[in-house]
């Protein structure tokens, strides 16, 4: 049995992007995580024994909003290897999209997926 942690479309407003508007005026970004911990079947009803969902999400917004992000890609990158490095999981896959990306043209976002395993 797989067990997968996921936390889904965390909407945080940010000033990541490379043109100067972006910079200046900001745009939503929404943010999917998804972690398989090391212990795929919790082995108690103990929330020692997984990784707990809240600390996941403190830890992509302290990442998202501690500086500014030229690239999704790298801040994709960054908020994988981080989860990686500091909680019990095998595997992390961070989802950013941009609902607003200055890009002319009729699309719901862009989107990064970055898959980081251990």
């Amino acid at each position: 049995m797989e067990t997968k942690i996921k936390i889904n479309n965390i909407q945080l407003f940010g000033y990541h992007g490379t043109g100067e508007k972006e910079k200046s005026t900001g745009q939503l970004f929404e943010i999917d995580i998804e972690v398989s911990p090391v212990n795929d079947t919790p082995i108690s009803d103990n929330l020692a024994q997984t990784v707990d969902y809240t600390l996941l999400y403190d830890e992509v917004t302290t990442i998202f909003s501690k500086r500014r992000y030229n690239l999704i890609e790298y801040l994709a990158n960054k908020i994988a290897d981080t989860i990686t490095n500091k909680y019990r999981v095998n595997s992390c896959k961070v989802v950013i999209r941009k609902p607003n990306a200055p890009i002319k043209g009729d699309f719901d976002s862009v989107e990064v997926e970055v898959i980081s395993n251990v």
